[in-house]
């Protein structure tokens, strides 16, 4: 009986996945996602080396914009997670709205991948790194692993603020 409750839970779980499929989702983990239209994301800038990195953060820097630099992999559940759950909601993209918007996709797991990960001192993905609108790297503000939306916007919030001066 038990077996035969699990195989029929076992095939239900597959049609639902195969309708997911069908239905254009990506994502295993949201059997029944919203309509592309619906889903608004963010336009992530992909770069591949270290070399572009610090072109693009000098870029945002000449034209006085902060920089986050988002590192995803398609095999990274979190970075799924916090694609579909944190990035979507309109209090993060606001927070985000003048904000430069980096991607490395790491999914090969290449050279190139790996000597980004030196170069962070990060071991993989999810991680999220600021820059301030100065072209720095704000560090205490990094993101690894998956963040509640609302928890995330209150960290851009601070991390892409301009940095204060101190009293003379």
């Amino acid at each position: 009986m038990t077996l035969r409750a699990i195989a029929v839970v076992a095939a239900l779980l597959g049609i639902a996945e195969l309708q997911n499929g069908a239905r254009g989702g990506t994502n295993p983990l949201v059997l029944n996602p919203p309509p592309k239209s619906e889903v608004k994301t963010l336009a992530f800038k992909r770069f591949k080396t270290v070399a572009d990195l610090e072109r693009e953060v000098a870029a945002a820097s000449a034209a006085g914009k902060a920089v986050m630099v988002d590192f995803y992999a398609d095999w990274c559940i979190s970075c799924l997670e916090m694609e579909h759950k944190s990035f979507s909601q309109p209090d993060v993209q606001a927070a985000l709205k003048n904000v430069v918007l980096l991607q490395a996709d790491v999914t090969k797991n290449d050279d190139d991948d790996k000597a980004l990960y030196v170069h962070f001192d990060i071991v993989g993905p999810p991680t999220i790194a600021f820059y301030g609108a100065d072209g720095i790297e704000r560090r205490n503000f990094r993101v690894v692993g998956y963040m509640e939306a609302a928890q995330f916007a209150a960290v851009v919030r601070q991390a892409v603020a301009p940095a204060t001066q101190p009293a003379q």
